[in-house]
């Protein structure tokens, strides 16, 4: 007996609802047995890490805040993974446009009006899109790779931010720390719950999912995007250029990125510092496909891997966690996730081996 792996025709609604929940419920049992292996309350752990975050009021300011640039991000990448177009590289993307908008705010740092922020967070989007235009170019001009250079356009973006801060945009007045002078009022973000560090960030991730979603499933674009990425000999056939969805998808996968990343340099950051790059687009790499590439599903993906930053926080404070010791049951949370995503969409089948005839 031989055992193949095949996709499945179509997995049940059931199945793709209830994966996720079986992966965390696996998680959480191994993830008690190895801090206790490692000398800790293990239950207590797995408490603080997934129902604290949830049970305690104070930490769902921290959960609209770690999930809005994650949705945001994942969103884009869900538009550009539905036309089989591999933007890898968000995370370099939300850097630059965290850049071009920090550049708006130094060239009107002595100005004041409540025009100044809409123009940093139109920067923002224009500098990841621009950033993302790159290897868009790269793969319709020359048929290059877009995993490569997205990927390798990051680590351009790292140095290109630290040149930054350590050189040129250096505040005078940090006292040699390398970091940009402080946002004023009017290039921050604002709060919108009184009393929160929930700012305006939250509700444009809500806005961004919600309208993304609306133009996937209503627009020409959306079916174009839906069409490219199913069917590339059809889409020919209707007329869609896949070289120009390439660009549409990577530009706006590019564009959410900048914006997560001014709204970050805008909101919790308010300045731009070396450690600004917080792996956010690589996160939303996960989120996205956690949430089956549809915007309302990374909006929920994004709250889960939320809860896990969040609750690592919390057991690193209160039950003295090593940071290593969290980051193996985060990892350990987003593969199990993966793994069950895997699963619900394949499937072992059990085959007789084929045997030859023997000779007369």
């Amino acid at each position: 007996m031989q055992f193949r792996l095949e996709k499945r025709a179509e997995p049940s609604r059931l199945m793709l609802y209830l994966a996720p929940i079986l992966a965390l419920a696996i998680t959480a049992v191994l993830g008690a047995l190895l801090f206790s292996v490692m000398g800790y309350d293990g239950i207590g752990a797995v408490r603080e890490i997934f129902l604290t975050p949830l049970t305690n009021p104070y930490k769902w300011q921290d959960l609209a805040v770690k999930a809005s640039p994650l949705v945001i991000i994942a969103v884009g990448l869900s538009v550009a993974y539905r036309a089989n177009v591999w933007n890898i590289g968000a995370e370099g993307q939300y850097i630059v446009g965290a850049i071009a908008g920090t550049g708006v705010a130094l060239l009107t740092y002595n100005l004041s009006g409540p025009w100044i922020l809409p123009l940093m967070l139109v920067a923002g989007m224009a500098g990841g899109a621009a950033y993302a235009a790159i290897p868009a170019f790269l793969r319709t001009r020359f048929r290059v790779n877009e995993i490569l250079t997205t990927l390798m356009l990051t680590y351009a973006s790292v140095n290109l931010l630290n040149y930054l801060v350590f050189g040129p945009w250096k505040s005078p007045t940090a006292m040699g720390q390398p970091q940009t002078v402080l946002f004023s009022l009017d290039q921050s973000l604002p709060y919108v719950v009184p009393g929160t560090i929930i700012h305006l960030g939250t509700p444009i991730a809500i806005a961004v999912a919600l309208i993304v979603w609306l133009v996937m499933s209503r627009s020409v674009f959306g079916f174009q995007i839906r069409t490219v990425g199913l069917a590339p000999h059809a889409a020919r056939y209707g007329g869609f250029s896949a070289d120009r969805t390439v660009w549409m998808a990577l530009l706006l996968s590019g564009a959410l990125a900048g914006l997560a990343g001014i709204l970050e340099a805008a909101g919790p950051f308010g300045r731009l510092v070396p450690q600004f790059p917080t792996n956010y687009g690589f996160t939303a790499i996960i989120v996205a496909f956690l949430g089956r590439l549809h915007p309302i599903g990374c909006l929920f993906a994004g709250i889960i891997l939320a809860i896990t930053f969040v609750g690592g926080e919390v057991a690193q404070t209160t039950m003295r966690l090593p940071f290593a010791a969290v980051g193996v049951f985060q990892a350990m949370v987003l593969f199990l996730l993966l793994a069950a995503d895997f699963f619900v969409r394949h499937r072992f089948r059990a085959v007789e081996p084929k045997t030859s005839a023997r000779p007369a």
